[in-house]
C-alpha cells in the first residue's frame, strides 16, 4: 500500500519475502515493511524503515499440523485447474468438478451451477476470455483423510496477448475424493470488492506508486551489490527511523545503518 504526504513524501507498506544464505541453500524468510521516503535535496530517501518478521496467528502452529499435508495437494489440485483453463478445453476443465451435487457461484456469472453440464455451459463462455489464474494468498483445512477446503484469493490475468488485464478475486474450493479421484464439489469465486473509501485512497496515491515501485526496486538492486554504502546511502543520514528485521537496535543515523548493513549483507538478501 501507498499513502501520499504531500509532493514529496509517501508511506509503503506490506509484506515482503526474503531469499537469504548461499545460492546451494536459500530460505525464504517473510517479513513486514513500513517505509517513509521523503525527497531531500531532489533525492528520494529512507526516512523511517520498519520491517518485522511475520508473527505466526493465533492457534496457526495446530492448524499447520492438521493441514499440512492436504497443501501440497491443494496447491497440485489448483495448478491442475489452471492447466486445464490453458488448454481452452472446456470438457476438460469441467471434467475436475462433480457431476452431481455440485455447487459453483462463478466469479462472471449470475448462475447457480449444480451440475456437471451446466459447468460445461459456463466455462464454454469463460474460456474465451483466456484466463490464466495465480494465488495471492490461500489458506486448507483438512475434513477427514478425502475432502478440504481451499481458500484464499487469486488474480486472473485475462484477454488477448496484446490487451491483458488483472482481475483480482476471493475463491472458496471444496475438494473431494470421488472414486479414487479429486473433484470440486463447491466452488464460490467472487471479484476482490473496494474496501471502503478505498477509491479516494486510490486516486490520492496512485501517482505516487509507480515511484514506490521503483524506489523499492533501487533498494533491492543495492542489496544485491552487496555494498554497504551504497545501500546506506538510500537512508536519511539525519532524523532517520530504522528498525531493522534482525537485528534489536533502533537506527537513528547514517553510520549505524552502514554498520548494519555490513552484516546483513552477508545472508545475501533479495526481496519481494
Amino acid at each position: 500500500n501507498v499513502q501520499r504526504y504531500g509532493p514529496d513524501a509517501y508511506l509503503h507498506t506490506g509484506l515482503y519475502t526474503f531469499l537469504t544464505g548461499p545460492a546451494d541453500n536459500r530460505a525464504p524468510v517473510e517479513a513486514r515493511f513500513s517505509y517513509m521516503w521523503r525527497k531531500i535535496d531532489g533525492a528520494w530517501k529512507i526516512v523511517h524503515h520498519h520491517s518485522s518478521a511475520l508473527p505466526k496467528a493465533p492457534g496457526a502452529a495446530v492448524e499447520e499440523a492438521e493441514s499440512e499435508d492436504m497443501y501440497p495437494i491443494a496447491q497440485a489440485n489448483f495448478k491442475s485447474w489452471n492447466d486445464a483453463l490453458q488448454t481452452q478445453d472446456y470438457e476438460k476443465v469441467a471434467d475436475l468438478y462433480a457431476k452431481k451435487d455440485l455447487s459453483f457461484l462463478p466469479t462472471v456469472s449470475p448462475k447457480f451451477i449444480r451440475d456437471g453440464d451446466s459447468a460445461k455451459e459456463y466455462f464454454m463462455e469463460f474460456l474465451k476470455k483466456l484466463p490464466d489464474g495465480t494465488v495471492t494468498s490461500d489458506n486448507v483445512q483438512r475434513y477427514g483423510p478425502d475432502a478440504y477446503l481451499h481458500t484464499g484469493l487469486y488474480t486472473f490475468l485475462t484477454g488477448p496477448a496484446e490487451s491483458r488485464a488483472p482481475v483480482e478475486a476471493r475463491f472458496s474450493y471444496m475438494w473431494r475424493k470421488i472414486d479414487g479421484a479429486w473433484k470440486i464439489v463447491h466452488h464460490h469465486s467472487s471479484a476482490l470488492p473496494k474496501a471502503p473509501g478505498a477509491a479516494v485512497e486510490e486516486a490520492e496515491s496512485e501517482d505516487m506508486y509507480p515511484i514506490a515501485q521503483a524506489n523499492f526496486k533501487s533498494w533491492n538492486d543495492a542489496l544485491q551489490t552487496k555494498d554497504y554504502e551504497k545501500v546506506a546511502s538510500l537512508y536519511s543520514k539525519t532524523d532517520l527511523s530504522f528498525l531493522p528485521t534482525v537485528s534489536p537496535k533502533f537506527i537513528q543515523d547514517g553510520q549505524s545503518t552502514q554498520e548494519y548493513f555490513m552484516e546483513f549483507l552477508k545472508k545475501l538478501p533479495d526481496g519481494t
